[in-house]
């Protein structure tokens, strides 16, 4: 005798009626709600038209991220090119002592925000062996 074996489906995926909530299970769909209503809310209409389709504030923010910083493989290119820039990092010949100081920073910002940090007296010295001797 061959018994057929159905896959078990997990309890979060079962559909309930609300009346056969838990108190956990209200909590977290009030706070899921909440976000929600918090992210559509602070979105122009352009990206909520991108999001609204999400069942959940989880989904919406996977989706927001996705769109602003771009898949795994995007961000590692990111990363690559900035550590090149960071390494190849040369004074342009029209630009005054602020303007390469700030190209700098936000230089060693964006690193830090793809999560590349220099130790920052590394990152002085590079800063000053680019300057031009005048």
């Amino acid at each position: 005798m061959v018994v057929a074996m159905t896959p078990r489906v997990p309890e979060y995926y079962i559909r309930k009626e609300k009346s056969e909530w838990s108190e956990p299970e209200k909590a977290a769909m009030l706070k899921d709600a909440k976000v929600r209503n918090i992210l559509y809310n602070s979105l122009d209409n352009v990206m909520l038209n991108m999001v609204i389709a999400c069942k959940t504030a989880k989904a919406i923010w996977n989706a927001l991220e996705t769109q602003f910083q771009g898949t795994i493989a995007i961000k590692k290119n990111r990363r690559d090119v900035l550590m090149q820039e960071y390494e190849q990092f040369d004074v342009k010949s029209d630009e005054t002592i602020i303007d390469i100081y700030d190209r700098f920073l936000t230089l060693l910002n964006d690193l830090s925000l793809v999560g590349n940090e220099y130790d920052k007296e590394d990152s002085y010295t590079k800063f000053l062996r680019a300057l031009p001797e005048e």
